[in-house]
C-alpha cells in the first residue's frame, strides 16, 4: 500500500512540474522565432541606425527605444506600410515588419521631421 502511495505522489508531482512549465513549443514556433532578425533602433534626436539594410524576404523585427521626451519623436510612422505606433519614453516598442520588396522604405516621426530608411537588397 505504501509503494502505491509513493508512486501516486511521484506521478502527481511530475504532472505539476509539467503544468508549471507550460506546453512544449512546437517545432514551427521555435524555428519561426529564430528566423526573425531583431534590430534595435534608438530614438534620441534622430534614429540610430538611420539606415538599415536587410535582404528581400528577410523577417525583421524593429525594437524602438525612445530616450527623449520631444513631442516630435513620440510616434513612428511607416507611410508605405500604413504602420503608426506611439513610442513612450524608455519603453521598448516592437514592430514586426511584413516581408518587404527590394528598394527603400522610409520611416519617420509623426511630424515628418526625423527620418530613416530601410534598404531592402535583392537576394
Amino acid at each position: 500500500m505504501k509503494k502505491k502511495s509513493i508512486v501516486t505522489a511521484i506521478a502527481v508531482a511530475a504532472s505539476l512540474v509539467g503544468a508549471l512549465r507550460g506546453p512544449a513549443p512546437s517545432r514551427a514556433t521555435a524555428q519561426d522565432s529564430s528566423d526573425v532578425r531583431e534590430i534595435e533602433v534608438v530614438v534620441r534626436g534622430g534614429y540610430t541606425p538611420h539606415r538599415i539594410t536587410i535582404r528581400a524576404g528577410e523577417r525583421v523585427r524593429l525594437r524602438f527605444v525612445r530616450h527623449e521626451y520631444s513631442s516630435c519623436t513620440r510616434e513612428v510612422v511607416f507611410p508605405s506600410l500604413s504602420i503608426r505606433r506611439e513610442l513612450p519614453p524608455h519603453q521598448p516598442v516592437v514592430i514586426d515588419l511584413p516581408t518587404l520588396a527590394p528598394g527603400e522604405h522610409e520611416f519617420r516621426c509623426g511630424m515628418n521631421m526625423v527620418r530613416a530608411t530601410i534598404i531592402v537588397e535583392a537576394r
